[in-house]
């Protein structure tokens, strides 16, 4: 596994749980405390197995995750494809309609809730999808249509439809989702190690 991948891993349980260590995440992950990270976890191993594939040991973990985890997208309702580019630190704290464009780019310490959807707009194109910023949280039901770009430190309300870019540290909601407030979002358990700490621990 790549260590850009097991520091994605750590950051991603740190934030679910504030906890770390291999034989917590291990635990957590066979108790299922946190659904959310179950599925990250499968979908980050899946990115970094298909990125390889170089020997038949590899070949053969990744038919394994391909299996797991269009089990886990029936069982919790999370569809994230990992073509999907999404920094460290992302958090579902709750499964269930969650729909994901292939395309989409997303930053660091992103908190995702249920019902969210990412997607295109095929009045404008197929394939150009949002680029949205580090932390990020996205309230439940909400919706980003089309190539779009959030900003930095972006809280999107619930239910609310994004069709257009939304500039850093602010609150939008509504359909079609405006400013409301020039607030950075509240995003919890961001105090995990950088990247070059992690190395060097």
């Amino acid at each position: 596994m790549r260590t850009e991948t097991k520091y994605k891993i750590y950051a991603d349980f740190f934030r679910a749980s504030r906890k770390s260590g291999v034989a917590r995440l291990i635990k957590s992950l066979f108790q299922q405390n946190y659904i959310g990270f179950n599925y990250i976890f499968t979908l980050r191993l899946h990115s970094d197995f298909h990125s390889r594939k170089r020997n038949i040991v590899e070949r053969i973990c990744f038919r394994l995750l391909v299996k797991n985890l269009k089990r886990l997208q029936i069982k919790y309702g999370i569809e994230i494809p990992h073509q999907a580019s999404i920094g460290e630190g992302l958090v579902i704290p709750h499964f269930g309609g969650i729909v994901i464009h292939p395309n989409v780019k997303i930053g660091k310490n992103c908190t995702i809730l249920q019902g969210v959807t990412i997607g295109n707009n095929l009045f404008k194109s197929r394939d150009d999808v949002a680029t949205i910023g580090d932390n990020v949280t996205i309230a439940a039901g909400a919706k980003i249509v089309g190539p779009v770009t959030i900003g930095d430190n972006v809280t999107i309300g619930a239910n609310s439809v994004v069709t257009s870019d939304i500039e850093p540290n602010c609150i939008v909601a509504g359909i079609p989702a405006k400013i409301i407030s020039r607030k950075a979002s509240i995003v919890l358990n961001t105090d995990y190690l950088s990247f070059d700490e992690y190395q060097k621990r």
